[in-house]
């Protein structure tokens, strides 16, 4: 009795451990990727990863986890494209309970196969603001605002006083979000009215009105409520859900998106930009050192990457070349700091607008701006004065280089003797007796012989 007890156990953990293992590989996987914050080059590149990885592991969808208050053109349409080419369903979940989907946000809650709220959040708010720039200022893209504390309704971009740069701003702002109303069948006249009046919803009135799906309080809840839907439109395929016992797995950034978020920030571009410029110019009047040069060229790289994935004015950028030619000016004409306060207020006002963006995520600190100017302004000015000054000194090396230097004597002489100075020892000749260890100047030089001259 015993031994076949004993049997019937091994039996027993041998059969659950083949169902656990038949299970866990034939479960349905959801994978969740989290977005706080505005919508950047760092954002577009994880989402694009995610769907690539989660297409090529089948899994049964994608849930974004979405709290933003708006974002760039670029990236947003990077990820709008991705969702909709994604053969993988992905679904749009505003949470937690107080999150946003504020300007871009609403654009790609709209874009997704599924869109879902927590019962405390709100989506909406995506008028664009007029810049008069360029046309980028689309609702979450450059140009525009971040939420409803933060926007300024342009009601004029639909009045007689708009200028066309503005009609064609918003005309295109309300294409796009009623294109991606009509694929997923969602409010077509609310998705333009978001656009043209700020409309903004709470996650029940979004419901009621057909702009989301589904109110849930958290993933799992959510997931409980589509297992069984038919989703249309997936790559051209329509799918059927099996989401009811799936295994749920966090999407953890990986280094590139750490580092592509450090970099894209505004002010860490602007200032590896002129940390390179200045490690530049300090490898320039020292040559030599290597460090700085090294240190310059990796930053100014990077700045340039950095603020080739951000929206940059390039009338910004030509205020700084201006600016830094003004500092130049000052350094070496006599103009009584009028180029350098030029220099100054051109290369602060090129700063400022070097991002062609309103979204405060991606703007620049006035106050890095301003530390930066001055420090690279008084920085230029001293390098490049002390440079002329050198060069104006003439021959500071070799025989002629001995010229005006001190000397000590090593022993008593009266006509000719040795001295020692710049570290050798010397012969010297002199018009009057010195004795050891008095101080001299070099007054003349005769092929290796130094005429010195006691200093009193």
């Amino acid at each position: 009795m015993s031994t076949r007890f004993r049997t019937l156990v091994r039996s027993f953990i041998v059969s659950a451990i083949i169902l656990l293992c038949y299970f866990q590989l034939f479960a349905s996987e959801v994978r969740v990727v989290t977005i706080e914050g505005a919508i950047g080059p760092a954002t577009a590149h994880h989402i694009t990863q995610s769907l690539e990885t989660a297409a090529e592991d089948g899994v049964e969808l994608v849930v974004i986890r979405l709290d933003t208050p708006g974002g760039l053109v670029d990236s947003l349409r990077v990820i709008v494209q991705d969702i909709l080419s994604s053969p993988v369903p992905v679904c749009t979940f505003v949470a937690p309970n107080g999150a946003r989907a504020a300007s871009a946000g609403t654009y790609l809650s709209y874009a997704s196969h599924i869109s879902a709220m927590c019962p405390v959040s709100n989506i909406g708010s995506s008028t664009p603001v007029s810049m008069g720039s360029t046309p980028n200022n689309v609702p979450g893209l450059p140009g525009t605002t971040d939420s409803p504390d933060e926007s300024e309704e342009s009601d004029g971009a639909t009045g007689d006083d708009a200028t066309a740069l503005d009609r064609k701003v918003m005309e295109d702002s309300v294409a796009y979000i009623k294109s991606l109303a009509e694929l997923r069948g969602r409010n077509v006249e609310w998705a333009e009215q978001t656009v043209r009046e700020a409309a903004n919803l709470t996650a029940s009135e979004a419901l009621a009105i057909n702009v989301t799906d589904y109110i849930a309080e958290n993933v799992q809840d959510l997931l409980e409520q589509i297992h069984g839907t038919s989703v249309e439109n997936v790559a051209g395929n329509t799918v059927i859900l099996d989401t009811a016992d799936a295994t749920v797995v966090e999407v953890e950034t990986g280094w590139v998106y750490e580092f592509l978020k450090i970099i894209t920030n505004p002010n860490v571009a602007y200032l590896l930009l002129i940390i390179g410029i200045n490690a530049i110019i300090i490898e320039l009047y020292n040559p030599g050192l290597g460090g700085a040069g090294i240190l310059g060229i990796i930053c100014l790289v990077l700045g340039a990457y950095a603020l080739h994935l951000l929206p940059i004015n390039y009338a910004g950028l030509a205020l700084l070349v201006v600016g830094v030619i003004l500092f130049v000016a000052e350094a070496i004409t006599p103009s009584y700091g009028v180029f350098g306060l030029g220099g100054i207020i051109s290369f602060i006002a090129g700063s400022l607008l070097l991002y062609n963006t309103d979204v405060p995520a991606f703007q620049i600190s006035f106050a890095v701006v301003a530390a930066i100017s001055t420090v690279t302004a008084l920085l230029m000015i001293f390098v490049i004065r002390t440079a002329l000054k050198q060069r104006k000194k003439g021959p500071v090396s070799g025989l002629d280089g001995l010229i005006g230097k001190q000397a000590r004597v090593l022993a008593d002489f009266t006509d000719e003797g040795r001295v020692f100075a710049e570290g050798e020892t010397w012969s010297a000749v002199t018009d009057v007796p010195l004795t050891r260890d008095d101080k001299v100047v070099v007054r003349e030089i005769d092929g290796l012989t130094l005429k010195v001259e006691r200093i009193t």
